[in-house]
């Protein structure tokens, strides 16, 4: 059976672009060549108008999406293909014995990949990759690397799903709403890492920072780098995947793609 194979992880990439370049030239702060203290400073005063935080929502929070769908979008990619290959051989195997119908081991392959390209999340997609290569990414990248990208996720767990953020004086918090700790849980790493990152105890005022994506992206660039150099020593990267990888850790942020 023939089909038409449309990797949408590489359209992302273009939409990434594209949003990314609009951003930077609509919001970026005219003094933003200042040191980074002086910047910061800078930054205060600007941008805690009430218009200017909302127009970095605006960019900030669907590129943030998309970068975690790229991430995701080219891991679950890359296994995909190490998967299908791994069944193309058996099938070729087994029809040069003259077996006739799909064997156990066929049924199993083809099972774990129905499950791989349609369970999302990047917990589920580590773990594909531990069983059926073998290869455990938390392991063979760096870890702070992929607790930032777990950060990134779950951000984009609460954006895809239109979830309100919630800020509240802790004085007033009502201990028996399980709604509201279950999204302060999930948001603990995320609110650390915003608060060492641009300094402010407020994390509806971090989430507008200008530079967040730009942040998250290199954090990808890192991520995808060491992935690619420890999984192509183990395992098939096509000349497809190679040229998709590279031109995200090549990427200057807020300009054309190379």
């Amino acid at each position: 059976m023939s089909y038409l194979n449309l990797a949408t992880h590489q359209v992302l990439l273009r939409s990434y672009e594209e949003l990314a370049i609009l951003h930077n030239r609509k919001n970026k702060p005219e003094n933003s060549k200042l040191t980074d203290d002086r910047f910061s400073e800078s930054y205060l005063k600007v941008f805690c108008k009430e218009e200017k935080i909302i127009d970095n929502y605006v960019y900030n929070f669907p590129l943030l999406s998309l970068n975690a769908a790229i991430v995701e979008g080219a891991l679950r990619y890359i296994l995909s293909q190490n998967l299908r290959q791994e069944i193309n051989k058996h099938i070729e195997e087994n029809s040069r014995r003259g077996a006739t119908g799909k064997s156990p081991y066929e049924n199993i392959l083809d099972t774990f990949l129905i499950k791989l390209e349609n369970e999302g999340g990047i917990e589920k997609l580590f773990n594909f990759y531990i069983g059926f290569l073998k290869f455990n990414i938390n392991k063979e990248v760096n870890p702070d690397i992929c607790n930032k990208i777990r950060i990134l996720f779950s951000l984009r767990n609460i954006l895809a799903h239109g979830t309100t953020f919630v800020e509240i004086d802790p004085e007033l918090i009502d201990e028996n709403n399980e709604a509201f700790f279950k999204q302060q849980k999930t948001l603990e790493a995320v609110r650390k890492l915003l608060n060492e990152l641009y300094g402010q105890d407020d994390l509806l005022r971090n989430l507008s920072h200008f530079e967040l994506p730009k942040y998250f992206m290199g954090i990808t660039q890192e991520f995808l780098k060491e992935f690619k150099i420890k999984f192509g020593n183990k395992h098939k990267l096509s000349d497809d995947d190679n040229r998709f990888l590279d031109k995200i850790i090549e990427y200057s942020w807020g300009y054309r793609l190379v």
